[in-house]
């Protein structure tokens, strides 16, 4: 990477895809996955209720029930319709716990532009909630009974786990690696997109290589996501993204941009040590630190680095799916939800 040129990666540059645009086709099942949320989340106890209610309207785009279905109708248009609603709930239910769970862990203060439930509840009954609509997704897999979308649902929940507890332990780490990074989104935002994927094809009985190629496909769309979701810790407008510029760095964590710049900052740059000292000590991070490292980031092209990584996950997904799934307007919405983790503003 060059020391001198300027980064022309800014995400403000880009032409985003509308989230509905692309989920038109399949409006009608996501509006029947809303309603089955809404229905699952009911509990007698009062804050269980009122946490995941809260969690729930929060917003969000729906993109993991709706990876769950746009798989399922690509692969034929007829399929269970209630199992794959459930399912798609299920993998929103383990989302919404998630968050839950790493906004206690981040002590994260708002989302969206709204309180955390942490913060309104508290911590102690905030994991509590996590752990109940995590169980509430397994239960809804098992009410359906169909065994192998458990194992994946599973599968996907340790990953997260470790995933997340990887991430803490490079917390304050300025020598996180490219490879360390990588290990922690596979496990947490591309293995949970890739499970979706993979259930939705299992649920339409998917050939044993197209179910492979879906979930293929979902590990390079996570990864992509992640990328970009990094970049938009940077170069995102706060009013946008609803959260503070910088923010992984206030949580002392190294993610591709700064890790590609940091690693091509000469030893004796008096900024190497400066960075490393913020992110050993996050708390003394102020925002003439954080213009500081973004310029950085800039000048060794660390965002360009990480956009051209997001860029090759974006075609290795679609590529995945171009040749094996049947031409319809599903794999069209499949290949462009892929077009708009890469382009997001939010």
């Amino acid at each position: 990477m060059s020391s001198t040129a300027p980064a022309q990666t800014k995400l403000e540059n880009e032409k985003p895809l509308k989230v509905g645009s692309f989920l038109d086709p399949v409006q009608a099942d996501i509006i029947s996955v809303e309603s089955m949320l809404n229905e699952e989340i009911r509990s007698d106890v009062r804050a269980a209720y009122a946490i995941s209610g809260h969690t729930l309207s929060a917003g969000g785009k729906r993109l993991r029930p709706a990876a769950v279905v746009l798989s399922a109708r690509s692969v034929r248009n007829v399929f269970p319709a209630q199992t794959v609603y459930a399912s798609a709930s299920a993998v929103e239910l383990i989302h919404m716990a998630s968050l839950i769970h790493d906004d206690v862990v981040d002590n994260t203060g708002e989302r969206r532009g709204r309180p955390t439930a942490n913060v309104i509840y508290g911590n102690q009954i905030s994991v509590l909630v996590g752990d109940y609509l995590l169980a509430k997704s397994i239960y809804l897999a098992a009410r359906e009974g169909v065994l192998e979308v458990i194992r994946i649902f599973s599968k996907v929940t340790v990953g997260l786990s470790e995933g997340e507890v990887l991430q803490i332990t490079a917390q304050g780490d300025p020598d996180t690696t490219e490879e360390v990074y990588f290990d922690i989104i596979r496990r947490k935002t591309a293995g949970f997109i890739a499970g979706c994927c993979e259930v939705g094809a299992v649920l339409a009985e998917a050939s044993p290589s197209v179910r492979e190629a879906l979930s293929d496909y979902g590990m390079a769309l996570g990864l992509a996501f992640q990328i970009a979701d990094d970049l938009l810790d940077f170069l995102g407008d706060p009013e946008v993204t609803g959260k503070p510029r910088g923010s992984d760095l206030r949580e002392g964590k190294m993610t591709l941009p700064l890790i590609a710049a940091y690693s091509a900052l000469d030893s004796s740059d008096p900024r190497k040590e400066l960075i490393a000292s913020w992110i050993r000590d996050p708390e003394t991070l102020t925002p003439e630190a954080v213009d500081l490292i973004v310029s950085t980031i800039h000048e060794y092209d660390g965002f360009s680095y990480a956009r051209a990584a997001a860029v090759r996950q974006v075609a290795e997904a679609q590529a995945k799916i171009t040749h094996l799934l049947p031409a319809s307007e599903y794999r069209d919405s499949l290949c462009a939800l892929a077009e708009y983790a890469l382009g997001r503003t939010s």
